[in-house]
């Protein structure tokens, strides 16, 4: 018999073994969204940005909040752990780029918690666990202009539905879903033509 692999928890179990105080969760949840949610961070803080932030200064600070947060997190469906993580994601670097408006940054936002501190990789330089998947795919969306970057970010890394996007960048449902169609092709054609695509 071949062996089997099992199913990753729901992340609502997951949330549970967290507020219950289960310290090992924590590696699990950051093991789980750190690649879907360092991608996140990296496609959306652009050229600008990304030349006085690092992307792992985003990352660590929204784990260091998620900390607190997560223990009065109330989920409606599996996929409310992730919407949530993405939004505060979204949340950090319009701070971000709220504070480096008016100043340069000063240096790196180190996580103070002691959990924190001990998350698998938390302390070294940031790449990605799955960089074959993920690598590729970013230099592709960095050659999206912004709606479609947008709409292929939510759809496919946060989960939004088309409507949730539509209203997010004031379109209506049905041209959003065309704007991601465009994009996935877009995406097809760059990725094809990209060194070592079969």
């Amino acid at each position: 018999m071949g062996s089997m692999v099992s199913a990753p928890e729901p992340s609502i179990v997951l949330l549970r073994r967290i507020q219950a105080g289960d310290t090992g969760a924590w590696d699990d949840l950051y093991l789980r969204y750190r690649d879907r949610l360092l991608f996140t961070i990296r496609c959306q803080l652009g050229p600008g940005l990304r030349a006085r932030l690092q992307s792992e200064d985003v990352l660590h600070s929204v784990v260091r909040d998620a900390l607190s947060d997560l223990q009065q997190f109330v989920p409606h469906d599996d996929g409310a752990l992730a919407r949530y993580l993405h939004v505060c994601v979204r949340n950090k670097i319009l701070k971000k780029a709220a504070f480096h408006g008016a100043q340069r940054r000063a240096g790196s936002v180190p996580l103070s918690d002691s959990l924190a501190e001990r998350l698998p990789q938390a302390r070294d330089e940031l790449g990605y666990v799955d960089s074959d998947r993920y690598e590729a795919l970013e230099a592709a969306l960095q050659r999206l202009d912004e709606p479609m970057r947008t709409v292929v970010l939510g759809r496919v890394v946060e989960g939004l539905t088309n409507a949730e996007l539509g209203a997010a960048i004031g379109k209506s449902e049905e041209a959003t879903k065309k704007i991601y169609q465009r994009a996935v092709a877009r995406l097809g054609v760059v990725l094809s033509l990209a060194p070592g695509a079969p």
